[in-house]
């Protein structure tokens, strides 16, 4: 009996062991969390690696909001030329000092599939994204906090259309 016993609080215990992992593992690593990778992100830095708040939740915005956006940087990306028409989505990260980095993008085309973009015209983007000073970084009551941000571009016969 006493080995049945201690084999049944063996098993529960390696489930307890098990669960609290999983919970220390889901606590610290988020959907969509966007790792550091010395290659891409080379001068960039946050205030606090483990806490990256989404934008909506703490206000991170651009001053004068995405029209302001697409209004500083809409004509210098006029001359791109994309392969099809889609979708295309920059996620980035805004530090507690208002400064954008860490830039990750995902591409469809009209038919929401995966859509392949130049690395040069990502390059384009991202200088054009990194002109943008007036950034407000996300606060609560206790101060600025790092926060994800996103940008859509809308490409229609071979051009950026849109920036939402």
């Amino acid at each position: 009996m006493k080995s049945k016993t201690n084999i049944f609080l063996l098993i529960s215990f390696l489930i307890a062991l098990s669960f609290t992992a999983w919970a220390y593992y889901q606590s610290n690593h988020k959907v969509g969390e966007l790792t550091a990778d010395k290659n891409l992100d080379k001068d960039f830095q946050l205030c606090n690696e483990q806490r990256i708040y989404e934008y909506y939740n703490y206000d991170t915005d651009y001053i004068g909001g995405k029209k302001q956006i697409k209004n500083t940087i809409f004509n210098d990306l006029k001359s791109l030329n994309f392969k099809e028409s889609g979708l295309m989505t920059f996620r980035f990260v805004v530090n507690c000092k208002g400064e954008i980095g860490r830039f990750r993008v995902k591409s469809i085309d009209q038919y929401l599939k995966k859509n392949e973009v130049s690395s040069e015209n990502i390059r384009e983007i991202e200088k054009a994204l990194i002109k943008l000073k007036n950034w407000n970084p996300g606060k609560n009551k206790y101060g600025a906090h790092d926060s994800y941000y996103l940008l859509n571009f809308k490409i229609e016969n071979n051009k950026i259309i849109d920036i939402f």
